[in-house]
């Protein structure tokens, strides 16, 4: 018997473990309706035609083979004009490294930086990413509330509260996934102040920052740069290009001055992994210095698509949410009553099995397991969304 490793065990990434009861329920030949994963094109969507073009034409004629580690010096390039010219922050090429989706850089920058032991302050609820690679290197991930009765809004006290000797960075997720709120600029700025105050880094994840239905808030990175403090912005074109399963991503450093030895080894991590996929990395630069105008309609349509599934919510006994401000999630609430004694996870997967419904359960995402969150993915159109809703007002109405 060969055995794995005791860290394996502590990983845990609740939007792919859900997916195993759902393949089990159609390896029966029973129905799955998916409402768990933030992929457009399994909903329809398909990527603008200028990105995909180019990508054509290399698989074609290009250069396809190993990138170098940080990436080809064109994406590295679009990525500094993005940066410089849409998100305000003026950026380098050399301080741009291209991963394999944001979550690489989210690897290769937590690998970099912590050692075990410390603490990183996490949002909870918040992507699950980042707790499951901390549980791999042996930190330890310090959650922070987001308050739903304020909007899913962070207590920068208790946030002050929580910061230790070993705490080593902060991580702001904004737009949030899966709450789908935004922080204001001016929390925004209280979070770099508290860095500074601790030094600490800011990681922020802006992958969700260009698809926002009201005001597109600051980057982070342009506040950072404002009062000289070091932050790394992680981003990709997975979800504002519709192109989640080519892998490009990034991170970008601001300030990057005062961190040459943390970006020194995020770079030998990248090369111990060659490079991202070279294909895709032709896109960024179409994607990214060319036209925006395909956003315009792909968030006028999410946006009336989320409009239906909170009203859908709240025509539903035992249900109620917050309003999204960007992205295409909704933290659903579960009433104590409809929940009966169940975790949230028990509560999904019986949710699955009598109905083909897929859900994923708050507490996947930092939310405590007796609180009846579930996150639903509302980039399906609004007739799939009635039938997931008609089947869950009978099963809570069963209940």
């Amino acid at each position: 018997m060969i055995s794995p490793s005791q860290r394996t065990a502590k990983f845990h990434y609740a939007i792919r473990n859900i997916i195993r009861a759902a393949e089990a329920r159609r390896s029966a030949g029973r129905e799955v309706l998916p409402f768990n994963i933030g992929d457009p094109q399994a909903y329809g969507f398909r990527p603008p035609t200028h990105v995909i073009e180019p990508v054509k034409r290399a698989l074609r004629d290009g250069f396809t083979g190993y990138a170098p580690s940080a990436g080809l010096w064109a994406a590295r390039e679009a990525v500094a004009h993005y940066a410089t010219t849409r998100a305000g922050a003026p950026t380098s090429p050399q301080d741009v490294i291209i991963t394999a989706g944001a979550s690489e850089a989210a690897d290769l920058l937590l690998g970099a930086l912590v050692n075990e032991g410390d603490e990183i302050l996490v949002p909870a609820p918040g992507y699950p990413i980042y707790p499951a690679l901390l549980n791999k290197l042996g930190a330890t991930t310090r959650y922070y509330g987001l308050d739903e009765a304020r909007g899913w809004q962070p207590s920068l006290e208790e946030i002050d509260s929580l910061v230790n000797k070993r705490t080593r960075a902060i991580i702001l997720i904004n737009p949030n996934n899966p709450t789908g709120s935004v922080l204001p600029d001016e929390v925004t700025t209280q979070f770099i102040e508290l860095a500074v105050r601790y030094n600490l880094l800011v990681i922020a994840d802006e992958v969700y920052r260009e698809l926002c239905f009201g005001p597109t808030p600051t980057s982070a990175s342009v506040l950072a740069q404002a009062r000289g403090v070091p932050l790394v912005t992680l981003e990709s074109l997975s979800k504002t290009h519709m192109i989640p399963g080519w892998r490009a991503g990034w991170m970008r450093f601001t300030e990057a001055e005062k961190m040459p030895e943390l970006i020194a080894a995020v770079n030998r991590l990248a090369d111990g992994r060659l490079c991202s996929p070279t294909p895709a990395q032709y896109a960024f630069k179409p994607a990214l210095t060319g036209s925006w105008d395909f956003l315009q309609e792909f968030t006028h349509m999410i946006k009336r698509r989320r409009d239906f599934a909170v009203k859908c919510v709240r025509e539903t006994a035992g249900l109620s949410c917050v309003e999204p401000e960007a992205a295409f999630y909704l933290m659903v609430k579960v009433d104590q009553d409809k929940l009966a004694g169940r975790t949230d996870e028990e509560f999904v997967l019986e949710l699955l099995e009598e109905t083909g419904v897929l859900f994923v359960q708050g507490s996947g995402f930092g939310a405590a397991p007796n609180a009846g969150y579930f996150r639903l993915v509302y980039l399906a159109d609004e007739e799939l969304l009635d039938t997931a809703f008609r089947h869950m007002q009978r099963f809570l109405t069963a209940k």
